[in-house]
C-alpha cells in the first residue's frame, strides 16, 4: 500500500513539472515572438522614414508623393517620426511642438524648440511662447523645464515679464521663488532702460532749447562775419565773398552757378528734407503703420515714434478720421 501512495506522489510530482515546463516554453516562445514583431514593427518604420526623406530631397520644393495622404497614413499608423519629419518639412512648427506636447516628452520638446525656435538661423521664437504656455496649464512641477525656457525667453526677449508672470500663474505647483532671479534682473533691465531713456530726454530738450535760442538770435539780432580764409578754397577771402548764415564763407568764384545755399551744409539740409518727405509720405500709409505696429515687440514704440517724428499729428482731419477707422478694424494689430 505504501508503495502504491508513493507512485502516485512521483506521478503528480512529475506531472506538475511537466505543467511548469509547458508553461515556461509556453511564455518564451510568446516573449520571443512579441520581440521578433517589436523588432520587424521598427524595421518597417525605419523603412518608411527613409522612403518619406529619399521621395522629398533637400533641394526640392515639393515631395514625389501626396503631402496631405503622407500625413493620414502616418497619424493612421501612429507613425511619429514620419508625422514629425513632414510637418518640420512643410515648416508645420506649431503641430512639430504639438506632437511632443501629446506625447509629454518634455526633453525632446525643449530640444525640438532649440532647433526650431532659434531666431538667428531662422526660427519661429513663438515657439517658446507656446512651451511657456503648456507647462503653465500642465499641472504638474516642472521647474526644471521651465528654468531652461526663461533663459530662451529672456534672450530673445519675446515675452514681457507681466505675460511670463501671468502664464505660469496657472500652474499651481509652481512657485514664485521660480521666477525671482529672472524677475529682478527684469526689473533691473527696466531701470536701466528708463534712466537712458530720461539721459536721452534731458539731451533732446537742451538741445531744442539751444536751437531755438539760436534761431530767435538769429530773427533779431545781426551776424557778424570775421572769417577770413575762404571755406571751399581755403585761401585768403576777398571781394566779391558770400557769407551764409551758418557761419560759412565763400569766393563768389568758389560757388559757381549756386549761390543761394552753403556747398558744406547743402547735403545735410537736402538729406533732412528727404527724410521729412519719405516720413510724411510714410504717414499716409496705413497698412504700412498697422503691419509695423503688429510685428513689432512692443507696438506702443511704434505708436510714439510716429507721434514724437509729428508724422501722425500732422496729418489732416480726414486722413486722421481714416486713420481711426482703421485702427478700429484691426484692433488685433495693436
Amino acid at each position: 500500500m505504501s508503495q502504491v501512495n508513493g507512485g502516485g506522489v512521483y506521478l503528480n510530482g512529475a506531472s506538475a513539472k511537466a505543467m511548469n515546463s509547458n508553461a515556461e516554453s509556453n511564455g518564451t516562445t510568446a516573449d520571443k515572438k512579441s520581440s521578433k514583431e517589436e523588432k520587424d514593427r521598427l524595421v518597417r518604420r525605419e523603412k518608411g522614414l527613409r522612403l518619406l526623406k529619399s521621395a522629398w530631397p533637400e533641394e526640392a520644393e515639393h515631395p514625389l508623393y501626396d503631402v496631405d495622404l503622407a500625413i493620414i497614413l502616418c497619424e493612421m499608423n501612429a507613425f511619429k517620426d514620419g508625422l514629425l519629419y513632414l510637418y518640420e518639412k512643410m515648416k508645420l512648427y506649431k503641430e512639430v511642438i504639438a506632437c511632443y506636447m501629446q506625447a509629454h516628452d518634455h526633453e525632446g520638446l525643449i530640444a525640438c524648440c532649440k532647433r526650431l525656435g532659434d531666431s538667428v538661423k531662422g526660427g519661429d521664437p513663438s515657439l517658446w511662447a507656446d512651451l511657456l504656455k503648456y507647462f503653465g496649464e500642465l499641472g504638474e512641477d516642472c521647474s526644471k523645464e521651465v528654468k531652461e525656457v526663461l533663459t530662451y525667453i529672456e534672450r530673445d526677449d519675446i515675452l514681457p515679464p507681466i505675460i511670463v508672470l501671468q502664464t505660469l500663474s496657472r500652474n499651481p505647483c509652481l512657485t514664485l521663488s521660480l521666477l525671482k532671479d529672472y524677475i529682478a534682473r527684469k526689473l533691473e533691465q527696466e531701470s536701466k532702460m528708463i534712466e537712458e531713456d530720461r539721459q536721452a530726454i534731458e539731451k533732446y530738450q537742451e538741445d531744442t532749447l539751444a536751437m531755438r535760442k539760436e534761431i530767435q538770435d538769429l530773427r533779431t539780432n545781426a551776424r557778424i562775419f570775421q572769417l577770413s580764409k575762404c571755406t571751399a578754397c581755403t585761401f585768403t577771402l576777398d571781394l566779391p565773398a558770400v557769407h551764409f548764415m551758418c557761419m560759412h564763407s565763400f569766393h563768389l568764384r568758389c560757388l559757381g552757378d549756386n549761390e543761394k545755399e552753403c556747398p558744406e551744409c547743402a547735403p545735410e539740409y537736402r538729406s533732412v528734407l528727404e527724410m521729412k518727405r519719405n516720413l510724411e509720405q510714410n504717414s499716409k500709409d496705413q497698412d504700412r503703420f498697422f503691419h509695423q505696429v503688429k510685428n513689432s515687440k512692443d507696438g506702443f514704440s511704434v505708436i510714439a515714434e510716429y507721434f514724437g517724428k509729428g508724422i501722425i499729428s500732422k496729418t489732416s482731419n480726414g486722413s486722421s478720421s481714416d486713420l481711426r477707422a482703421a485702427a478700429s478694424s484691426s484692433n488685433s494689430g495693436f
